[in-house]
């Protein structure tokens, strides 16, 4: 039964028919329970596969590492910590179009003046000095920058990507809707407000104590 008016589907861009076909065709599904997943994620990872904005094989690939139904890599989860949000659950998945935005951030090209880019830069050129590279100076910064950037963020774990939000009751994940990183207590609680919305329709027991 949908729970969501006309709207909404149109919001996203898609048809009822088509998120129906969505979740019965999609192959990042196989061997999940799909009673566990939302109609508002199902609508959104139609509207993500249907355009194209990101891959949806990178949401679903990490619900089945939650699951324990994937390839074997134990996937991270946290719980929120600070009220509306605390007692929910969040796992971060990433995609290639984040890319550019972990580079600006791990370099801190949003400032200024960036101390570590300044470094970075000196090592670079200090480098190139020592043993000249074959493509040049501006293969070696090129380089350094993007994937030894990237590297280095990932090591430490600071990959910038978005959410899953998910709630756990009996054992058992809820999977309720893809979120971009809130940067306040507002947006946190316009996202509680919706997933309260959305759990009163679809899964009432989620609001229980034992949950929230």
């Amino acid at each position: 039964m949908d729970i969501f008016s006309s709207d909404v589907f149109e919001g996203f861009d898609v048809s009822k028919d088509e998120v129906e076909q969505f979740k019965n065709s999609h192959p990042g599904f196989c061997r999940l329970d799909m009673g566990r997943i939302s109609q508002f994620l199902l609508i959104q990872l139609t509207s993500i596969s249907k355009h194209r904005t990101l891959n949806s094989f990178s949401i679903t690939d990490v619900i089945q590492e939650l699951e324990e139904v994937g390839r074997g890599f134990k996937q991270r989860f946290e719980q929120f910590k600070h009220l509306p949000l605390k007692g929910l659950f969040k796992a971060h998945f990433f995609d290639a179009k984040f890319m550019a935005r972990n580079l600006i951030n791990h370099w801190g090209l949003e400032f200024e003046n960036s101390p570590k880019f300044d470094s970075f830069l000196f090592r670079v050129i200090e480098k190139e000095e020592k043993s000249p590279s074959k493509f040049g100076w501006q293969g070696r910064l090129a380089y350094e920058m993007t994937v030894g950037g990237y590297e280095e963020r990932a090591r430490k774990n600071k990959r910038t990507g978005e959410w899953i939000i998910f709630a756990k009751h009996n054992n058992l994940n809820y999977y309720l809707c893809i979120s971009r990183h809130s940067k306040s207590k507002q947006e946190d609680q316009e996202i509680y407000d919706f997933l309260e919305l959305l759990c009163e329709h679809e899964y009432p027991f989620l609001l229980s104590s034992e949950t929230t």
